[in-house]
Order: structure tokens, then C-alpha cells, then sequence
């Protein structure tokens, strides 16, 4: 194929600016599907379920201890009244009657004090769960917040990146013949097209020329390019 030196060295440098863009594209694809965002990701969204359980207990706790200090109240109140009550008869059968009821009262009372307790060091344990969980959430999110800026600093070089190698490829592109460009993008399609003799082998595709082979290429003129026997590359020197 009739190529000169200068269009083979853009050809080549072509096919190189290709990879670059290919590898770019693969990064950016790579940095945007963050496995690390991904996995703290589902780990905030555990996190959110953890919090609302958690604020769900506190709260049913909260309303279980008014209820409790409600009822501790009442019961306080009836033994206030009946005391009253005592000090005030005159009838023995009804003083009677009102120490047993403020007897029984006030075993009411002790237990609930107790149940107000429970409930009281459930609540303390409610909300010490609440708030572990609450700031486990906010650091999380501050890591996600930074892991996000992080891969859109990133995401943003590779794209500026990529912006200079696409405009670096349309200088390169006008330099090749519409034969050999045509024959290239065959090739660039399903595998690294352009190659040159290094070592004693086809760098595309790495693999051993012989030395029939290499002196074939090596006799081609200036301005001639030559083809990879095993993986069909355009060689150019």
C-alpha cells in the first residue's frame, strides 16, 4: 500500500491517539461505576433503614414513658386524695376502708415506678443506639460527599483529555490518504491496526516474524507500507 513517510508516522501516531481515547473512555466508565461509591452507597442506604428503626423504637419508648409517668401521676393524685380523706373522717369503717385502698395504692405505685424505670434505661439505651447510628450515617454521607467530588475531578480531567486527543486525531486524520484511513478503521475495529518491526516481531499483535518475513518488509520502498502476516497490521516503519 502506497503510503510516505510522513502519512505512516500519522498513521501510526493515529492509531496510538485511538488506544488513548479507548483507554480514557474505559476509565471514565470505570471511575463513574465507583465499585467503592457503589458499596458505601448501599451502605448508607442499610444506614437509613438502621436510623429510621432505631428513631421508631426511641420514639415508641418516649410515648411508653409518658404514658408510664401518666399513670405513676394518677395513682399518686388518688393517694393524695384519700389521705385527705383519711384525715378528715370521722367513721373508723371508712378510715378503714381508705388505708386499705391507700395500702393497695401504694404497692401500685412501686410497681410502676419499676415499669418507669425499665422503661427509662430502655429509653437511655434507645437513644444512645439513636445516636450512634445518626452519626454513622453523617460521616458516611461526608465520605460519599468527598468519594463524589473525588471521581468528578477525575471524570472531568480524563475528559479534557480526551477533548485534546479527539482534536489531536482530526490533525492526524487529514494527514492520511482516504485508502489507508479506510483500511484502518477495517482493522482499528477488532484490534490494535498499526504496528512496526520491533525486536524481531509485529508490535500489534507481539507475535514472531520471520526473517523471510522481515527482509520483505525491510526491501519495501519509502513510501510503501507493509502487512503483519499473522494478524494483518499495517506496518509501518
Amino acid at each position: 500500500m502506497k503510503l510516505d513517510r510522513a502519512a505512516q508516522s500519522a498513521l501510526l501516531k493515529l492509531s496510538q491517539v485511538d488506544l488513548e481515547i479507548e483507554q480514557i473512555k474505559l476509565e471514565i466508565s470505570k471511575a463513574i461505576n465507583s465499585s467503592e461509591l457503589a458499596q458505601a452507597s448501599a451502605k448508607l442506604a442499610e444506614y437509613a433503614g438502621d436510623l429510621i428503626n432505631a428513631r421508631t423504637k426511641f420514639e415508641n419508648l418516649e410515648m411508653d414513658a409518658r404514658k408510664a409517668d401518666d399513670n405513676l401521676h394518677m395513682v399518686e393524685e388518688r393517694i393524695a386524695r384519700d389521705k385527705d380523706r383519711l384525715n378528715q373522717t370521722s367513721s373508723s369503717k371508712d378510715a378503714q376502708g381508705m388505708q386499705s385502698e391507700i395500702e393497695s395504692l401504694t404497692r401500685r405505685k412501686g410497681e410502676l415506678e419499676e415499669v418507669e424505670l425499665e422503661i427509662l434505661e430502655q429509653l437511655e439505651q434507645a437513644k444512645t443506639e439513636l445516636d450512634e447510628i445518626t452519626r454513622k450515617k453523617e460521616n458516611l454521607s461526608q465520605e460519599i460527599s468527598s468519594l463524589q467530588t473525588t471521581i468528578q475531578a477525575q471524570v472531568d480531567d480524563l475528559k479534557s483529555r480526551g477533548r485534546k486527543l479527539t482534536a489531536d486525531r482530526e490533525t492526524l486524520v487529514s494527514k492520511v490518504p482516504a485508502e489507508a484511513l479506510d483500511r484502518y478503521k477495517v482493522l482499528a475495529a477488532k484490534q490494535i491496526a498499526v504496528g512496526q518491526v520491533e525486536n524481531r516481531a509485529c508490535s500489534a499483535c507481539r507475535m514472531g516474524l520471520t526473517a523471510n518475513t522481515i527482509d520483505a518488509l525491510s526491501s519495501l520502498a519509502e513510501d510503501e507500507a507493509g502487512s503483519c502476516p499473522e494478524c494483518l497490521a499495517i506496518i509501518v516503519r
